[in-house]
């Protein structure tokens, strides 16, 4: 069905049509990230500390490269950029960030070791900007804990990553589950299942507001996504933010097996990585647009 779909796009916009090759699951990283690698780069950051859990996993699910190949990093903040070009083995990352369309920042940051990785982060608006990238450009884009945070029109910028992407092309995405044993726990509870909440506290004096979240996803909801935008879903799976153990979430686990209701993929986080096979089939759907 999603060969006969990417057919009639083609069409639909007089383009020549190619059946994409057969799927192929991710490429392994070069070597497992160890967390310890990850903080001799950030040092004792805060938020770093309360998310290695997500930024090693995020390394670890994300297809290796080679001095021929590109990455971009939305929303970077250079927690794991280095890790991309020093253990993944990507030729040239890039970064990118919320911002002004057209103005570009090259940021540094030196690790323990005392080695410097340098990056060009692009700022534009994911929701409303034309990506300044050529079509095909990267061979992976990550998009991790973004998608929540965009209010107006996600399928602009799955509409973009697809474009800027080569054939066969990897897009590794990350964000919170609002389908998690924690959320259908407060559901329960008579509590919203929101991981964070959607209205902030006005910053400090001279503080950038933090980034609110505006809509939470389900696994299953970022599988269609995936397909939507014209990807097949060569993994999805949901794991941890922290360490820290939820016993106290148990009883939610027997309840859903007891009820006969799907147990799996219930942890706070999505990882989900697609792999480019044919141009957006839907560019609002009906789950998101209405």
């Amino acid at each position: 069905a999603r060969l006969y779909c990417s057919f009639l796009a083609a069409v639909t916009r007089g383009e020549p049509w190619e059946p994409p090759s057969p799927p192929r699951p991710p490429a392994p990283p070069a070597a497992p990230v160890a967390k310890e690698e990850i903080l001799g780069w950030t040092g004792p950051d805060e938020y770093v500390q309360a998310h290695l859990d997500r930024l090693e996993q995020t390394l670890a699910i994300t297809p290796a490269g080679g001095p021929g190949d590109r990455i971009l990093e939305m929303g970077a903040y250079l927690h794991i950029t280095p890790a991309l070009k020093t253990r993944l083995g990507y030729g040239e990352v890039r970064g990118c960030y919320y911002g002004p369309a057209g103005r570009t920042e090259r940021k540094s940051v030196v690790a323990s070791s005392g080695e410097t990785f340098t990056c060009e982060i692009d700022l534009f608006d994911a929701e409303r900007d034309r990506f300044p990238y050529p079509d095909g450009h990267f061979t992976t884009v990550l998009c991790c804990e973004l998608i929540e945070h965009l209010a107006a029109d996600p399928m602009h910028m799955m509409s973009e990553i697809n474009r800027v992407l080569r054939p066969g092309g990897w897009l590794v995405l990350t964000t919170p589950n609002v389908a998690s044993l924690r959320a259908v726990a407060a559901i329960l509870q008579g509590y919203h299942p929101g991981f964070f909440p959607a209205y902030l506290r006005p910053p400090a004096p001279g503080a950038q507001p933090e980034p609110r979240h505006s809509r939470e996803y389900t696994p299953k909801e970022i599988a269609r996504l995936l397909l939507d935008a014209g990807f097949e879903v060569a993994r999805l799976e949901t794991g941890s933010f922290r360490e820290a153990p939820r016993p106290e979430l148990i009883w939610v686990g027997d309840l859903l097996e007891r009820y006969g209701l799907p147990s799996d993929l219930r942890g706070d986080c999505i990882y989900a990585v697609g792999r480019k096979v044919s141009p957006v089939l839907s560019r609002y759907p009906p789950r998101l647009n209405s």
